[in-house]
This record gives structure tokens, sequence and C-alpha cells, in this order.
């Protein structure tokens, strides 16, 4: 089989299950499935599949041609890494992933400095605070607080992210105990960080997922927070009144083994070492 649109077909037919799943699988219409599939047939002289009730059955054929097709993916698909790396590199393009609150409060102006600096590279910035996939290319270096990062990944251990208690300077003025609330990041549960602070059992009145914007709540005078130092540093009305027992986690700038030899990788990597030292003070008190 010399057509490689033939091998994909297969592979449709196979995780579709039905003509019209695979037309799903590939992005076209049911009609277009079956004159493929018909194509095929008559091209092998025999049924290399066949419908049972809707369902999609493999022939004997197809069933040898179906895993010639698997097997050329896996081989592409694992190579696919370094097709991409190279892509990459070629275009000199490099993709850093990290936090949005990263970016925004400690990174911002130091990422468009390296840009000025290396005009040569395309850096683009994925904001998440999920972890992207290395393996798949999702980004080529990556920054993100984990008590325990992947194993298979390669990087630099930086300093924990500390916490603490903040509210707006004038929030207790004219409130007594019982006026006084927590904005948290979920209003179902009572997070268990709430009994070692002053305010124990002052109700959640507000929650909010994004983690920037619950400081930014806070300095509004909207309740009391658990927060970063380095994001509580962004809103001059937010004072510490008191200290959390624990750091959130530690930060770490990572990639992927087959990664960490590219040119541009290395540099981006090392930028961001030389910059990050430079902010420890911004965001750990260990």
């Amino acid at each position: 089989m010399e057509n490689w649109d033939n091998l994909q077909l297969l592979l449709a037919l196979k995780r579709g299950k039905t003509l019209r799943g695979a037309a799903v699988e590939l992005g076209v219409n049911h009609t277009t499935v079956s004159r493929r599939l018909n194509s095929l047939n008559q091209r092998y002289n025999v049924n290399v599949c066949v419908l049972s009730q809707g369902n999609v059955v493999f022939g004997e054929v197809g069933q040898h041609l179906l895993r010639a097709a698997e097997s050329m993916e896996a081989c592409f698909t694992a190579r696919l890494n370094d097709i991409q790396a190279s892509m990459k590199q070629a275009k000199q393009r490099i993709t850093l992933s990290l936090p949005p609150s990263i970016l925004q409060c400690i990174l911002l102006e130091d990422l468009h400095e390296f840009q000025r600096v290396n005009s040569e590279l395309t850096l683009s910035i994925n904001t998440t605070y999920a972890l992207s996939n290395l393996e798949k290319s999702e980004a080529d270096v990556v920054i993100r607080a984990s008590d325990s990062p992947d194993e298979h990944l390669v990087g630099h251990r930086m300093y924990p992210i500390s916490l603490g208690y903040f509210m707006h300077k004038d929030y207790l003025t004219g409130r007594a105990n019982k006026e006084v609330s927590w904005i948290t990041e979920n209003v179902d549960h009572r997070p268990e960080w709430l009994s070692e602070t002053p305010y124990p059992n002052a109700p959640i009145s507000l929650a909010i997922e994004d983690l920037v914007l619950r400081h930014q709540a806070a300095s509004a005078g909207l309740g009391m927070i658990r927060g970063a130092h380095y994001i509580a540093k962004q809103f001059p009305n937010l004072i510490e009144f008191s200290q959390a027992r624990e750091n959130y986690a530690d930060l770490w700038i990572l990639t992927h083994p087959s990664k960490k030899a590219q040119p541009n990788v290395k540099r981006l990597i090392s930028f961001l070492l030389k910059t990050m030292r430079g902010k420890e003070k911004l965001v750990s008190r260990r």
C-alpha cells in the first residue's frame, strides 16, 4: 500500500468503529468515507472491511493492513518530537510555558528583553497552570511550581513560593470580627489552612478561581486571602496580617531530555536561571 491516506482511513475506521465515526476522525463526511472504503476493497479485490449491523469489521487482509498502519503510525509518532524540534530550530522558534501569575508579576519585562536581545528568535509564550506535555512538544521549556516534578524531566530547582495572609490595609476599620470574611478558590469546602489563621471561623464570602484576581479582590477590600508574596507586592493596598506556616511549592525550570542540548533551549534556560535567581527575594522568604 503506497498511499498514506489509505492507512489513515484504516486507523480511522478502527477508532471510529462506524463509517460515521471514521468520518468524524478524518474530518470528512460519511459519503467520502464510504466511497474511499469501496475503492480500497476494489484495490485489493477482497473485503478489507465490511459493515456488520453498522459496525466496521476487518477481514483477514484488512487486519494485516491495519497492523501495518499501526506500526507506521507508531514509528512516525516516535520520531515526531525530533521532527518538530528540528523544525523549530530551523525556524528559530522556541516555546515557553509558565503560570500566568509568574509571567504577569515576575517575568514579563525580562522576557521582552530576552526577545529584544535575541531578535533572530521567535519566543512563543503559553500561560497555563497545567504542565505542558514536553514529550508532545507542547513546549520546549516550562516553569512550574511543584513538590515533585515528573522524574523523566530535567531541569533546575529554584526556591519555594512563600505565602502569607493578606487584607486591605483598612479592611478591619469599622468591622467587628464577625463581619470579616475570606476569599478562596472554592466556596464548597473550607481549606484546612484556615485553622492556622487569626480568623479560623470567618465565613467564605467569595470564591475566585484566578489567583491574581483573588489578590485584586482583597486589594479592593472585598475580603481576606491566603496569597503569594510576589503577587501581593503588586498591590500597594494589601498588608500581610499573618504569616503562613508552609510554602506553596518549589519553582522549577524544566525541559525534556531530548531538548536539553538544543542551542535555543540552552540559551533560554540560561537566561531564565540568571533572571529567576535575581528574583528570589521577591518570591521566597525561606
